[in-house]
């Protein structure tokens, strides 16, 4: 068992449906929500995943379905359990494991657009220059002020290392 701490929730209907976690190391988990265990609580479909990847599927650009069933390594995909607002990755699972249940629809992009009112909302341009070897700390800071990454990567595209 590997307990995990929420980093961010990305869908929710109800309850959590898809959210972001670490572990200690500070390894990410890309959680999708597939049932509710009276027992054992929500259950998610859980995998590990780096910083690049996370950020290219908050920034659209990598369906949900693939992360699962292309994850960036061998038996990188969990069960993720969350009973009384305790995250634990507790089963490895091997690629015959994994049930059609269990995996989202294909063709599912992310999309950060509706999580603000940019009509309401006011606007603030920063102006930032990141050293290369600090784009993965400055990708995490991305993630938990919850900016839009596809954004903050257009807008410094040519100026510093894109992640």
């Amino acid at each position: 068992m590997r307990p995990l701490t929420l980093i961010n929730t990305l869908e929710y209907y109800d309850v959590p449906q898809i959210l972001v976690a670490a572990d200690a190391t500070g390894t990410n988990y890309l959680c999708t929500l597939y049932k509710n265990d009276t027992e054992r609580g929500f259950l998610y479909l859980g995998v590990q995943i780096s910083e690049p990847r996370l950020m290219a599927f908050i920034g659209g650009q990598l369906d949900l379905r693939d992360a699962y069933i292309h994850p960036e390594v061998e038996n990188a995909v969990y069960v993720v359990t969350a009973k009384q607002e305790v995250l634990t990755a507790t089963t490895i699972l091997q690629p015959n494991d994994i049930t059609e249940e269990m995996l989202p629809e294909a063709g599912y992009v992310y999309d950060a657009s509706d999580l603000t009112d940019e009509a309401d909302s006011p606007t603030d341009t920063y102006q930032l220059e990141v050293p290369v070897h600090d784009r993965i700390t400055f990708s995490t800071l991305i993630g938990r002020m919850g900016w839009r990454a596809s954004s903050l990567r257009n807008a410094l595209k040519g100026k510093v290392a894109v992640f």
